[in-house]
């Protein structure tokens, strides 16, 4: 999917995966709540809609952290589609790592709105670049 940068505010911007990494690997997280993850250089990363339409959306929340471990690899999973009767829901899950331990985990679902007629993308955001992680 192409992503249209109208809907992120001046300045924003997507990024790319390297990018990502570039921003995250060898960080610590340092504070967080199911909201945001604060890492030793002052960025905050937080799980934000990038796009949508009338009333889709996308949301997401960390769990499970583990302060002061040096960030060496992030996985995103691969997008699941959620049973719903009413629209398409997909749901996407985030492991940050120190080594081989997960330290960091993250869910992020997006959905379609009524009926299923319209989108969202959700995404990973640090220092207002968007990494888009999940679309319905």
């Amino acid at each position: 999917m192409t992503y249209r940068l109208y809907d992120l505010n001046e300045d924003e911007r997507y990024g790319e995966r390297q990018e990502l990494e570039e921003k995250l690997l060898y960080r610590r997280i340092v504070k967080w709540d199911e909201d945001k993850l604060v890492l030793d250089n002052g960025a905050v990363v937080t799980l934000e809609t990038s796009e949508w339409d009338c009333c889709a959306s996308a949301y997401g929340r960390f769990s499970n952290v583990k302060l002061d471990a040096v960030i060496t690899n992030i996985e995103i999973g691969e997008q699941v589609e959620v049973p719903d009767d009413d629209t398409r829901v997909n749901q996407v899950k985030i492991f940050i790592y120190h080594n081989l331990n997960p330290i960091a985990q993250a869910e992020m679902t997006a959905d379609a709105g009524n009926g299923g007629y319209y989108y969202s993308v959700g995404s990973m955001v640090i220092d207002k670049v968007h990494f888009p992680v999940v679309e319905a």
